[in-house]
């Protein structure tokens, strides 16, 4: 009987728990797909929905996202960190699009991780903020949002090196 209870109890358990996760993924990507700035008339829904979305001057990165980096980002004074979070967004894009490849999604994941050195590394304080903003960007469809989890999936057991906090800077393309 004690053996029914413990597996009627995790299986409860377990229950509760994906409900719960399924209806905060769905809390969520309502969220990001309200917050998207790509729901405009103007764009046909097959192009903004898609993981790829639009990049019409094809420089890596979604043009609702070189939109929002410019505007968010902007000035002289915003140089680097601009060029920081547009070297995330491109990583980010590319590994959405590759979600499917294991090989690719490591090294996309290899990509991301030196964006996210160089972003640490021009707004060390600012950092976190920055990130969680501009990934809730990147994410704004529930598709690439699968997607994005799906590539994290692929290299989840991968050993990633991470630069020392001095080299840094070292990580930025530009």
């Amino acid at each position: 009987m004690t053996g029914r209870v413990h597996a009627g109890t995790l299986l409860c358990r377990w229950c509760v728990d994906t409900v719960g996760l399924l209806i905060i993924t769905g809390v969520v990507s309502g969220l990001l797909l309200s917050c998207s700035a790509e729901n405009s008339t103007s764009t046909s829904p097959n192009q903004t929905e898609s993981i790829a979305g639009v990049d019409a001057d094809a420089n890596g990165v979604r043009d609702d996202v070189d939109r929002y980096v410019d505007t968010t980002y902007a000035g002289q004074v915003n140089a680097d960190l601009n060029k920081a979070v547009r070297q995330y967004a491109k990583a980010v894009q590319v590994s959405l699009v590759d979600a499917d490849s294991h090989t690719l999604s490591l090294t996309h994941a290899t990509e991301r991780f030196r964006a996210l050195e160089c972003l640490m590394a021009r707004r060390p304080d600012e950092f976190h903020t920055i990130f969680v903003d501009i990934r809730a960007q990147l994410l704004n469809t529930p598709s690439r949002s699968e997607a994005y989890l799906k590539a994290d999936d692929q290299v989840k057991t991968a050993n990633i090196t991470l630069l020392p906090a001095d080299q840094w800077v070292t990580a930025c393309q530009s």
